[in-house]
């Protein structure tokens, strides 16, 4: 009996392990996961502020064009007043200057603005570029440290399991049977220590004849709450 209770304690010492090791990996994996998405969030930012980029700048490049069209027609009208004959064209001419003047005035505005705006999204850019290079380096560098980490823990989790496998066969059937189906619970735990007459897995309060029974080992007992071997 004595030896089945040192067994299943060895058996949940190596099994405590072995989830230890699972759970560590879990954290590294979601860690690696963070660095990936914060890579692809910042390669996707950037790709955007270049779209914007490029569309500011087509605009700029248009709306330079449309001031060269109405500067021409502006001088056209001008080279006709030596032509007008009447005031009524001189007039039509004089409104038709100043409809093409105050376009011009917006245009000006929109261009320096749009000039403003591609300078600014230019320096943005350099500076999601610069941040980027960094990123893919930390990143880089990260991942090759948890991957590394992640295969430490897989080495404990084989090594444990490996002993756990080969100390399990010295569990007589019953027993063993039973401490397999605890120790795949959710948990993962089978036998729990006593703290007194309370069973350290569910904090219930066992008889006190059973605890003492437990304490000295004079029986194999399992928790009338939680179903556990207790020791």
């Amino acid at each position: 009996m004595n030896n089945e209770i040192n067994t299943m304690i060895e058996l949940q010492h190596y099994w405590d392990i072995v989830l230890l090791n699972q759970s560590e990996t879990e954290r590294y994996k979601k860690s690696i996961q963070v660095w990936e998405k914060r890579l692809i969030d910042l390669k996707s930012t950037i790709n955007k502020k270049e779209e914007l980029l490029k569309n500011i700048n087509l605009k700029y490049k248009q709306s330079e064009l449309n001031l060269e069209n109405v500067d021409a027609k502006i001088v056209k009208i001008e080279l006709r007043k030596d032509n007008i004959k009447s005031e009524r064209e001189l007039e039509a001419q004089n409104n038709e200057l100043k409809i093409l003047k105050e376009e011009k005035n917006s245009l000006e505005s929109t261009v320096l603005e749009l000039l403003d705006k591609s300078e600014n999204s230019e320096s943005e850019l350099t500076e999601l570029t610069k941040e980027l290079e960094e990123t893919i380096i930390q990143t880089d560098a990260d991942i090759r440290s948890l991957k590394i980490k992640i295969e430490n823990c897989q080495n404990e989790i084989d090594l444990n399991k490996n002993k756990f496998e080969e100390l399990l066969s010295n569990l007589t059937p019953a027993i063993r049977s039973k401490f397999s189906k605890l120790i795949n619970s959710k948990d993962g735990i089978a036998i729990a220590k006593l703290n007194g007459e309370i069973c350290s897995r569910c904090n219930f309060q066992i008889p006190s004849a059973l605890a003492s029974a437990t304490t000295k080992r004079e029986s194999l007992n399992t928790c009338t709450n939680c179903g556990r071997f207790i020791y």
